[in-house]
């Protein structure tokens, strides 16, 4: 029997060389995915070109940088699923105009919006590419059921708006022969994040479900795409930075993967931070996580104040979180202000899908 020395420092040693491998084995994977592939290899979309592309979110962010690159890289055919006539209207021009498409809009909101109808209008369309990016974000970061009327439309719009939108899509895919979706989920869902509950647990849901239909339908491939923070209306960052990337340059990096990966975070600078969750146990990673959220929650109060109003003098992207998180919760407990009537709180977050 080896001396309890040998197994006191044997044991620890394993698991750390074991954590150390899987995370350079992750960085290699991701210089691969994101740098050397990209240069042998490039998208196919040709067969999606003469088929309909329907986009549910692409008026801002995320999803319309996504229908753009599709438009630069081929794609003339688009259906923009959006609740905000105005913003459809002049994203389907730009598409129009800069590209030559043929765009037609459906005016739809996925938070009280019939999916009857929706569900009846796309059954004719010859769907080939789906993008999902529909969601909203909150003001502030806070406990679940201390604003449950905004945890409410949440779970609705990011969780089963979502859900009910690929359900619309894939019947009429299936039936022109199947195609691709990429579904726009989140870091924040891999693992449990405290002060956003409803955001992460949605998130969950979308990761869980993209996997599943791929795996259930042979003729259709999922892709789900697990950003970090992108410089979006949804997140208050108004340009990019070393950790927080453009919605362009996220869609520029995250369509080369397409059909290389099912599942990824899209860009390399978001690959790069994911390589905490390799080396560090969940156990540590979630504590170490905090004083970050709590510095982002510093950030949201500095930034829309006690009434929950944006302050015009303050530039999003300079609220780093610089004061003491405990100054704001100084009992553990939260402090975020409840001035916010129901009706502004949807209207906020709605206007942000």
């Amino acid at each position: 029997m080896p001396p309890i020395w040998f197994l006191i420092s044997f044991v620890p040693g394993v698991y750390l060389s074991y954590r150390i491998l899987r995370t350079l084995f992750a960085l290699i994977w991701a210089i691969t995915l994101y740098k050397i592939i990209p240069i042998f290899y490039g998208t196919a979309l040709q067969k999606y070109k003469s088929r309909w592309t329907v986009v549910s979110g692409g008026t801002d962010g995320i999803g319309k940088a996504y229908m753009f690159e599709l438009a630069k890289n081929g794609l003339k055919k688009f259906i923009i699923v959006g609740r905000n006539e105005k913003k459809l209207a002049i994203v389907k021009k730009e598409l129009e105009d800069d590209y030559d498409c043929q765009v037609m809009t459906y005016l739809f909101d996925f938070f009280d919006g019939d999916f009857k109808e929706l569900r009846q209008y796309l059954s004719d369309k010859n769907i080939g590419f789906v993008v999902n990016s529909v969601g909203v974000g909150r003001k502030y970061l806070e406990r679940y059921g201390d604003r449950p009327e905004a945890d409410y439309q949440m779970l609705k719009v990011n969780g089963l708006g979502s859900a009910e939108f690929m359900s619309c899509v894939l019947p009429p895919m299936e039936k022109n022969g199947g195609g691709q979706m990429v579904v726009l989920s989140s870091t924040q869902g891999i693992r449990p994040i405290p002060l956003l509950a409803a955001y992460s647990s949605t998130k969950s849901l979308i990761s869980f479900l993209c996997e599943c239909i791929d795996r259930e339908y042979k003729t259709i491939n999922v892709q789900c795409l697990m950003p970090a923070l992108v410089a979006t209306n949804m997140t208050y960052y108004n340009k990019g930075s070393l950790f927080v990337v453009t919605p362009e340059q996220f869609a520029k990096e995250a369509l080369r993967t397409l059909g290389l990966s099912k599942c990824t975070s899209g860009c390399f600078n978001h690959e790069l931070q994911c390589l905490l969750r390799h080396f560090f146990p969940w156990a540590l990673l979630k504590h170490m996580m905090m004083p970050i959220y709590w510095k982002q929650q510093q950030r949201m109060l500095k930034l829309h104040g006690e009434d929950g109003a944006i302050r015009p003098d303050i530039d999003p992207v300079d609220l780093n979180g610089n004061s003491d998180a405990k100054k704001a919760s100084p009992n553990g407990t939260s402090c975020i202000p409840r001035k916010i009537s129901r009706a502004s709180v949807l209207e906020d977050n709605r206007s942000r899908a």
